[in-house]
C-alpha cells in the first residue's frame, strides 16, 4: 500500500504563497494550538482528494482562495497537490486547482474530468465518499468528554 509523501499548497485559505508540508509518515498526527492551520490543512487534504465545496467551511470555491472571504484575495486561483508514493514507490500526483468559480484536476500533469479523478483516487483505496482519508479526532473527543460529564 502507498502513501501520501507531501502537499503543496498555494494561496489556500489561511496558506498565503507557496507551501510545501512533508514528507509525511505512513501514519501522520496533525497537532498544535489553536489558530495554527490544522483545520485548514485538513480542508486542503479533503479539497485534494475531492471534497465537495460545501464541506469545506466556505460559501463558494473562490473563498478558498488566500484573502478572498475579506475580498482582499491574493490571486485569481488556488491549488493544492498531493504527492503520493505508490507501493513501489512511483509518483502520482493528485492536484486540484480553482479557477474562476470552478476547479480543475489533474493526475500528473494532464487534466481530467472529475469522475476520472475519483476513480484514480479510487483506484488507490481513498474514497472520498466514504471519507476513509482523514480521521478528525476532536469530534470524537468532544463526544466522549460530553458522555462521560452526563455519567
Amino acid at each position: 500500500m502507498g502513501h501520501l509523501d507531501r502537499l503543496e499548497i498555494e494561496n489556500f485559505k489561511s496558506y498565503r504563497g507557496k507551501h510545501v508540508i512533508g514528507p509525511f509518515r505512513k501514519f501522520t498526527a496533525i497537532i498544535g494550538p489553536n489558530g495554527c492551520g490544522k483545520s485548514n490543512l485538513m480542508d486542503a487534504i479533503s479539497f485534494v482528494f475531492g471534497e465537495k465545496t460545501s464541506s469545506l467551511r466556505v460559501r463558494t470555491v473562490k473563498d478558498l482562495i488566500h484573502g478572498a472571504p475579506i475580498n482582499k484575495p491574493v490571486a485569481n486561483t488556488a491549488s493544492v497537490k498531493a504527492v503520493y508514493f505508490e507501493s513501489d514507490e512511483s509518483e502520482i500526483t493528485f492536484t486540484r486547482k480553482i479557477i474562476g468559480s470552478g476547479t480543475e484536476y489533474r493526475i500528473d500533469k494532464k487534466v481530467v474530468s472529475p469522475a476520472e479523478y475519483n476513480r484514480k483516487l479510487e483506484s488507490i483505496g481513498i474514497f472520498t465518499k466514504a471519507k476513509n482519508f482523514l480521521v478528525f479526532q476532536v469530534n470524537e473527543l468532544i463526544t466522549s468528554a460530553c458522555f462521560y460529564q452526563s455519567l
